[in-house]
């Protein structure tokens, strides 16, 4: 093998060579910075799964041999205990006057997109894995491969374990970044497909993050590397890598680049141009030609080639005189219209953290800062189960008095005398573990106590809510010790609607159709075109608007809990919100909303209570008409 890895660094050029080798120094760098934190998480993670390892007093230098009999996994319990199912509904706000519109289409886009893409599977696992390790990760990728018959390439977003991107040492935000690595274990068959790069002589450099929470392990996995860097004009480069495999090399990956002719820089068209050349090579492109006419922001219309007045020069370079004015000649050409391209320059990276810690790149971990009562907890639950265990019972019995030992119900035993029968007892030996009990379940409460978590809060029994409003007042206050994690949650969703928005901007040259419900809960459709944030300033110039807000809905939790709106709207009809009881507008505006949040057969009801309107409707104007109101007069409702 090491021969054969020889034979390749020969064929490979030095100037490919010299840059995997700065970029693995640079990564191995930050992997040795990084190293301590990496094993911890690890740690943490065993933890989570209910390790039986016991650690050792940390006053002594002898390590702990022992493990658990019984674990009484608490760290899962509580961890558990958090999960957060709902995922935070994009709020876009418009920063301009009269982009409203614009906003209200990207809020619904964003929606569409995460319910594509099942983010309830990306939410799931983030909420084990942040407060276990501190923090995990959301990619931005753009697939040029996806999307549907109606429009090219779509929007990929990848959860990422901390385990997976090591950052620049010494830096703890994202964005103060120079340069931060991405890696990823793959199959060498999809290395092939996606980069075109045969590694199959390539052996797996770190194992430990083939799959972040698995340990399977075939020869057919490698390590890809990503680094992603700043260039030296401010944008986002990407240099990517498997072992001594080159597979890119960007300086800057979010340029537009396309193919052109090697010869006479046509664009590419065929696996052959027009001057007979079949060599293409990619090209940086800074503008946008023009080929039909688009509408822009602010309702202008760009035409594919504009008039321009141009001074006509004889062969010499002369500007040519009207033989009878003697004025300048003046011709006009076409020229064809070009508009910049939008680019993010941002990392396509986005982190969430658990609870935010001064210095660290991720945040505190969970699991870190209740280990000293799940370790305690492990002791006392095996000490317990040992003294049970241990305890038994002793029968005491005359001398010379035999006594059956099979498993039968009734045991005989012979006796010379009534006297031996007193003689015969049964002693039962038991340890006391009321003590052990106690002290475990204090440790469990000052875990509890440590995260902010109280019965009420587990669903549990608590006798010290002594009412319904007790009950959810205790559970608020509960919520409220965890208000930092649904911070850092939301915060972490508006930075990534913000990117996937950018993305979007960026690279989807096709309108993508985005289906929603309007106010009368009947389907709308309506079009996210990026040329529509495409607007001219009042220099005349052409600039791309990406000045929004982006927000996380705070009534987002109880939109997606169906049951509980649907309850809601109950409560609402009751107290005449929607109009008096007992009027068919009352319902039918009552089921248009019900409809709208999906509740189960609310359109037909809606269309019987429609029916039933039109024909009440249509009495009350036959009436009128009976008693001479005649057929112009205005039917009474």
């Amino acid at each position: 093998m090491k021969k054969l890895q020889k034979e390749i660094k020969k064929v490979m050029k030095p100037k490919e060579t010299a840059k995997i080798s700065y970029w693995q120094g640079k990564l191995d760098n930050a992997r040795a910075a990084y190293s301590d934190d990496l094993k911890l998480m690890q740690e943490y993670y065993n933890t989570y799964k209910g390790e039986r390892h016991v650690k050792g007093n940390p006053n002594s230098n002898k390590a702990s041999t022992k493990l658990a009999v019984h674990v009484w996994n608490i760290i899962y319990e509580l961890i558990e205990s958090q999960v957060d199912s709902s995922i935070p509904s994009p709020k876009v706000t418009a920063i301009h006057e009269g982009d409203e519109e614009q906003a209200k289409i990207i809020e619904k886009l964003l929606i569409n997109e995460m319910r594509r893409m099942r983010f309830n599977k990306i939410n799931d696992f983030q909420e084990r894995m942040t407060p276990i390790r501190g923090g995990d990760f959301f990619h931005v990728e753009w697939d040029a491969n996806g999307g549907s018959h109606c429009h090219l390439g779509d929007l990929s977003v990848t959860r990422r374990s901390a385990i997976q991107v090591i950052p620049q040492p010494g830096v703890t935000e994202l964005e103060d970044m120079d340069y931060i690595f991405i890696q990823v274990s793959q199959t060498k068959d999809y290395v092939k497909r996606r980069y075109g790069v045969d590694v199959s002589l390539a052996e797996e450099e770190n194992p430990e993050i083939r799959n972040a929470e698995s340990t399977a392990y075939t020869d057919d996995i490698v390590t890809v590397n990503i680094a992603y860097f700043r260039n030296e004009n401010g944008g986002i480069g990407r240099f990517t890598w498997c072992d001594t495999y080159l597979l890119e090399d960007f300086d800057d990956y979010q340029d537009r680049m396309v193919d052109v002719c090697a010869k006479c820089g046509a664009l590419k068209e065929s696996d052959q141009c027009e001057c007979g050349s079949k060599k293409f090579v990619k090209k940086k492109m800074e503008e946008e030609a023009v080929f039909s006419d688009i509408q822009i922001g602010g309702g202008e219309i760009l035409k594919p080639y504009t008039e321009k007045q141009v001074l006509a020069k004889d062969p010499y370079g002369e500007p040519m005189l009207d033989d009878i004015t003697g004025q300048p000649i003046i011709t006009i050409q076409m020229e064809q219209t070009k508009i910049p391209y939008y680019k993010p320059n941002v990392f396509p990276i986005v982190l969430r953290r658990n609870v935010s810690s001064e210095g660290d790149f991720l945040g505190f971990s969970d699991a870190e800062i209740i280990q000293d009562q799940q370790n305690a907890i492990k002791k006392l639950s095996s000490k317990i189960e040992e003294k049970l265990l241990k305890g038994g019972s002793i029968v005491t019995l005359p001398e010379g008095v035999q006594i059956e030992t099979d498993d039968k119900e009734m045991k005989i035993v012979r006796v010379k005398d009534p006297s031996q029968k007193n003689l015969i007892d049964c002693l039962t030996l038991q340890a006391d573990v009321t003590v052990d009990r106690s002290v475990e379940e204090t440790h469990y409460q000052h875990a509890k106590s440590i995260l902010g978590i109280n019965d009420s809060f587990q669903g549990k029994y608590d006798s010290s809510a002594t009412s319904g409003t007790a009950k959810q007042y205790q559970i608020n206050q509960a919520a409220g010790r965890l208000e930092s994690k649904r911070v850092n949650k939301n915060t972490a969703y508006s930075e990534l609607y913000e990117l996937m928005f950018k993305f979007l901007l960026a690279y989807a040259d096709q309108p993508i159709e985005v289906p929603s419900k309007g106010p009368n809960g009947q389907p709308e459709y309506a079009h996210f075109d990026r040329y529509m944030f495409l607007k001219r300033d009042a220099a005349g110039q052409l600039y791309w608007n990406d000045e929004f807000i982006f927000e996380t809905d705070p009534t987002s939790t109880i939109m997606t809990n169906r049951e509980a709106m649907w309850q809601q709207a109950d409560l609402k009809l009751q107290s005449g919100a929607f109009g008096p009881l007992g009027e068919l507008k009352t319902l039918q505006l009552y089921w248009q909303y019900m409809e709208k949040n999906n509740y189960p057969n609310a359109g037909e009801i809606r269309t019987i209570i429609d029916q039933r309107i039109q024909e009440q409707e249509a009495m009350q104007q036959a009436m009128a008409i009976q008693t001479g109101g005649g057929e112009n007069e205005m039917p009474i409702m």
